[in-house]
This record gives C-alpha cells, sequence and structure tokens, in this order.
C-alpha cells in the first residue's frame, strides 16, 4: 500500500471527511486522492487562512479540524494560525508534506532544516517521519495527542517520497523509535469531594464563573439546576459565553464588565472557577478580583498562575458538576438575582445612550438570527460584543482569544460555517483585519459558503487611533487607506450594500441579507472609544 492510501484510510478511519488545503508540487499524488475520494476538500488562497478556517471549524463543529501545506514558506505561513490553535486549545492536525530529508543541504525546492523545530512551543506534539513504516502510526498517534486532555495543534511531517512510496506491514514498527516528542496526557484524578462540601458549608455568597471547558451541552442543564435552585450568580469569561443562555436571570454575563458584575464579584465569598484558565489577559487585565477561589479545570496547567486557589480540582467536569448539584441541592444563597438582574438592565439602558458601540453591538443582536454564528477578531465592535454581546446557544460566538491576531474573522467563518452549514454566519470585521485576508471573498464563491461580512470601516486602526489619541494626544496617525469594499465584493460577484448610520445597518441584516449567500456590508463608522473606557 502506497503511503497516500494509508493517509486516506485515516481519514476515513477518523471520519475526516473536510480538510483546507493549499497545494503544491509536493502534495499533488495526495491531491489526487482527494478529488476522487468523498473528502470535502477546501483550497484557500493562503496557508494562514486556511489554518484559522481550521480552527474556526473545529470550534463549530466539535471535530478536529486538518490542513494539508507544503515545505518552506507553506509551513511557515501557518504559523500565527497555529499559535492562535494553541493557546486556545483548539485541536488541529498540520499535515506537512516535506521534502527529502537526504536531500537537505543541497539546496533543493523549499528546502529547510528540521522544520518541526519552528512548531516547539505551539504545538502540542510534533512527528517527523523518517521510514515509510511508520505513517499509518505516526498519524494515528497524532490525532489522539490532538485530541486528548486538554485539546491543541500537532503536527505531522513527511517527506513527500512516502506517498507514492510501498509501506511495509507495520508490525515490523515495534522496534522504530523515531516518533517525536512522546510524552504522557495528563488524566483527570479522583478527588475528595467532602473537602468541596466543607468549603462550600459556612459560605453566604457564592458565583460560578464558566470557561470554554465548560462548554458542552450536558453541562446546561446542570447549572440551571444550580444556578437557578441555589440563586447563585453564573459569569464566563469571553470562551465560556453561550454555555449557558445569557438572557437566564442568574446569567449575568462577561466577567470583565464594570457595574452590576463587579458588585457581584466584590460581594462573592467565594468563586467556583469551572474549566477556565483564568488567564490574565482575560480576567486579570481586566480588573477582575475574587476574595477566594475554588479551581476546577480539565488539568492543572493553569492553576495559582494568576489567582491563588484555596482548593484546587484537576478532574472530570461533568463528574464534579454533578457531585455539585448534589451537594448544592437545597441550599438557597444571599443573593438577591432579582434585584442584581434589574439593575444590570437598567445600567445596560444608559450604555444605549451614551455608547454607540454599546448600541451597534445591540442593534445586530435584534436584526440577526438567534442561533446565528457571530465571528470577530480585533476591532471596536468585536470588542463590545465580547463584554455585552447577548449568547444563546453554545459555539455560536468565536472569538481568537489565543494570541488575538487581527486577520482572523472573515478566514475562521469560512471555516465555521462548514462546521455549522445549519447555523447563518456573521463575520465582524475591522477595516484594518480584514483587507489582508479579502482574497478568500474567492473561496466563499468557489464553494458557495453563505456568510455575511461586515466590515466596519473607520478607515484606520480604531484602537490604536483611539490610544494615540486618548494616551498622547496624537489623531490620525492610525489612519488607512481603504478600496470600496462593496465594489471589491461585487467583482467576486459577491452581493454587497454600504450602510451609514445604524439604521441603515439594521434595515440591510432585516431586509438584504439572506443568509444564503455571500453578502458584504460595508459600515462607516468613525472611531469611538473601547468598552473599558466607559
Amino acid at each position: 500500500m502506497f503511503g497516500k492510501q494509508i493517509v486516506m484510510n485515516f481519514f476515513m478511519n477518523n471520519s475526516i471527511d473536510v480538510i483546507f488545503h493549499l497545494p503544491g508540487i509536493h502534495t499533488l499524488p495526495l491531491n489526487k486522492s482527494l478529488i476522487i475520494s468523498n473528502i470535502n476538500s477546501f483550497v484557500g488562497r493562503h496557508e494562514n487562512n486556511i489554518t484559522i478556517m481550521a480552527d474556526g471549524y473545529a470550534r463549530t463543529s466539535g471535530k478536529i479540524g486538518v490542513i494539508i501545506v507544503t515545505p518552506g514558506p507553506g509551513l511557515g505561513n501557518t504559523i500565527s494560525g497555529c499559535m492562535e490553535a494553541f493557546n486556545s486549545d483548539i485541536p488541529l492536525l498540520i499535515i506537512h508534506i516535506d521534502t527529502g530529508r537526504d536531500k537537505i543541504g543541497k539546496g533543493i525546492l523549499h528546502e529547510l532544516a528540521e522544520p518541526e523545530s519552528m512548531f516547539t512551543h505551539i504545538t502540542k506534539k510534533t512527528y517527523a517521519i523518517s521510514k515509510p513504516i511508520e505513517v499509518k502510526h505516526t498519524f494515528e498517534q497524532a490525532y489522539h495527542t490532538a485530541v486528548s486532555g486538554r485539546k491543541g495543534p500537532v503536527l505531522i511531517s513527511m517527506p513527500y517520497t512516502f506517498l507514492e512510496k510501498d509501506v511495509p506491514d507495520e508490525k515490523l514498527l515495534k522496534n522504530s523509535k523515531t516518533i517525536n516528542n512522546e510524552t504522557k496526557e495528563q488524566r483527570p484524578v479522583d478527588y475528595d469531594i467532602s473537602k468541596l462540601e466543607e468549603k462550600l458549608k459556612d459560605k453566604k455568597r457564592p458565583i460560578i464563573i464558566g470557561g470554554k471547558s465548560l462548554m458542552f451541552e450536558d453541562a446546561r442543564p446542570i447549572i440551571e439546576e444550580i444556578c437557578k435552585g441555589s440563586s447563585i450568580p453564573f459569569l464566563t469569561t469571553t470562551s465560556g459565553k453561550g454555555i449557558v443562555n445569557e438572557h437566564n436571570p442568574y446569567s449575568f454575563g462577561n466577567i470583565m464588565q464594570k457595574g452590576t458584575v463587579q458588585e457581584i464579584l466584590s460581594g462573592a465569598d467565594i468563586a467556583l472557577a469551572i474549566g477556565t484558565r483564568l488567564r490574565d489577559v482575560d480576567t486579570r487585565r481586566r480588573g477582575v478580583n475574587v476574595k477566594e477561589l475554588i479551581h476546577i479545570d480539565i488539568d492543572d496547567q493553569w492553576f495559582d498562575k494568576n489567582y491563588p486557589a484555596s482548593l484546587k480540582f484537576p478532574c472530570d467536569i461533568e463528574k464534579i458538576l454533578i457531585d455539585l448539584r448534589n451537594i448544592l441541592q437545597g441550599r438557597k444563597f444571599d443573593w438577591d438575582i432579582g434585584y442584581l438582574k434589574a439593575k444590570q438592565l437598567k445600567e445596560f439602558k444608559e450604555l444605549e445612550e451614551m455608547s454607540l458601540g454599546f448600541t451597534m453591538i445591540k442593534q445586530i443582536r435584534k436584526s440577526i438570527p438567534d442561533d446565528t454564528t457571530i465571528v470577530c477578531d480585533l476591532n471596536l465592535p468585536s470588542y463590545y460584543a465580547e463584554y455585552y454581546l447577548p449568547i444563546f446557544l453554545q459555539n455560536t460566538l468565536v472569538i481568537p482569544r489565543g494570541i488575538s491576531p487581527i486577520f482572523y474573522s472573515m478566514p475562521a467563518a469560512i471555516g465555521a460555517k462548514i462546521g455549522r452549514p445549519d447555523r447563518p454566519c456573521l463575520a465582524i470585521c475591522g477595516d484594518g483585519g480584514v483587507l489582508p485576508a479579502i482574497g478568500e471573498l474567492s473561496t466563499m464563491v468557489k464553494y458557495n459558503v453563505p456568510i455575511v461580512i461586515l466590515v466596519h470601516n473607520n478607515n484606520g486602526f480604531g484602537i490604536l487611533e483611539d490610544v494615540m489619541n486618548n494616551n498622547y494626544g496624537i489623531k490620525g496617525s492610525m489612519s488607512l487607506n481603504n478600496p470600496d469594499f462593496c465594489k471589491l465584493a461585487k467583482s467576486f460577484g459577491i452581493k454587497s450594500k454600504r450602510a451609514k448610520h445604524l439604521e441603515d445597518l439594521n434595515k440591510v441584516l432585516i431586509q438584504d441579507v439572506k443568509w444564503d449567500e455571500p453578502f458584504l456590508i460595508e459600515f462607516n463608522c468613525p472611531v469611538f472609544p473601547p468598552p473599558w473606557r466607559l
């Protein structure tokens, strides 16, 4: 059996039917196999973009994102997207069809010695296949590594010559020691639930903070029963938005908010942080403080990094949720949930009167279906979405909080829509972030991926302009020369419309957008203050 047949069998055996790809001379033998297979292979226009597509696909589908890239610049262009996936615990499999290692040093095409070294700190593991006999085992091991424990990207380097070379019986592999970076996954450990029960015994005002690892459907009814039954406020990190419907009376949204949320945090006598890393960028940097912490996560990697914990549980999260429900059954705590929710809604009305950014996000929410997948990157409307956009369903808000790349939203939305084709998809892009990825409009048209692209055009790097103006009194230093985005979309055959006021934007979203075809909206709107300055 040729190496390419083993790779195709691997895809079939692991139900991998979506691949993101940018072909090159080294990948063509595998391309032939993909073309005649039942696998959906999406060819993008840049390797960074296809890596981000795979990231978006993994976030909404719950499956592994798979990309195939060529050596040299092809592999190098995946680094930024791989960094985001690694720092957001997103499972990716990067299949690098490499040059022949025995030819390195002779000036061969795309020559690069030990390319895996570039990925040492941004993948869970890297694998370099040195013998055809290793192909099957390596792919299986890499897949297991990517999806087990704390998920993340994994890289396989495979010489292109192995694709069309006979592979010996894998039974001969037992003495091979060429697979790299073998480490054991940390498994959830047993815990003493009595310690949790004792810690909560005398507490009057606990809160729960939910993060991304709490984002699974079976968690929803358990949290509902705990928080509603025992009168406990539920807060989330950015990655946890949508764990529960944020319209629930006990749900108060992102812990970064001010006002009522800060009152809840300061009034709590203990916080149970479940499935969250409590990273500095998500919490402490945004002014989040807790008096006492119980930290529950899938492993101990992030314990005591930013907040010391009086109790720490690296464990099966669903199991401890059930135990927590049993411990709290019949207890009522001292929170007045109704009062707090009314106070928060009053604050939101005041924000609507004083903040264009808040009003914009509120109007967008009212103008799109409840089950819309909303994909953001780093732009002013997206910051407001992070703070204040109500999310009703799990995995319907996609924000790159790993390394915070600004070129994320548009390619990630393509992957997100492919991952959940049954849901409408809106990409909220800044004019500074969308232009480098604009070539993927071609990909949307080629594969008929019906995404609505909302370009917030303030003719500049808006957040940087705000900082330069607010901190240094310098105006216009972050301005950009932009194309006519509507005409650019139309040149690809994509319908588009321009809006200059919020009323126009709402009309376009309600009347012109059909959600079953690609559409671009250019919203011309000046820079407004970010949410943390309100």
